[in-house]
């Protein structure tokens, strides 16, 4: 390469210096900002339910039409605000479940007690759930719900 052609090169190379290094240091930026959003997700699960007993049955007559079981649960790692719980059952006409409380000041480390009453006078086999949410009943699922299965005799 001759003299002339090198002072071009370093003349056009030194119009676009400045572009460089602010391109360089946004792509730095941006790769420590990337790399410490990985490594917070990474080191903080989120909550999981711990159900003492999931699934679990509660079994009545017609006749009595009513039955509950306890079912503690709490949270690993530990939800340290609002928890709202909310039921559902396969067939709202025939059966209802409803649960002792339904909104707790945290979940875990302890266990909160809950019990869950089911409620029918029609024989039949039925499926239920209760599932904690963040905050309100609208908020976000922690997993797993509980599964309940209903037999009324």
């Amino acid at each position: 390469m001759s003299l002339q052609g090198s002072i071009i090169m370093r003349r056009g190379l030194t119009q676009y210096l400045p572009h460089i290094l602010v391109a360089a240091a946004l792509i730095s930026i941006l790769g420590a900002s990337y790399a410490s959003v990985l490594a917070t997700s990474t080191t903080s699960s989120p909550p999981k339910v711990v159900w003492t007993t999931n699934p679990i049955t509660i079994t009545f007559s017609h006749t009595t039409g009513t039955a509950s079981a306890a079912d503690p649960f709490k949270c690993a790692p530990p939800f340290l605000t609002t928890v709202v719980l909310t039921t559902t059952v396969n067939k709202p006409l025939l059966v209802k479940l409803a649960v002792s409380q339904s909104t707790f000041p945290s979940c875990g480390p302890s266990f909160n007690p809950l019990t869950l009453t089911a409620t029918s006078t029609v024989a039949g086999t039925y499926t239920g759930t209760v599932t904690v949410h963040q905050a309100s009943q609208y908020g976000t699922t922690i997993p797993p719900s509980l599964i309940v299965s209903i037999v009324v005799n």
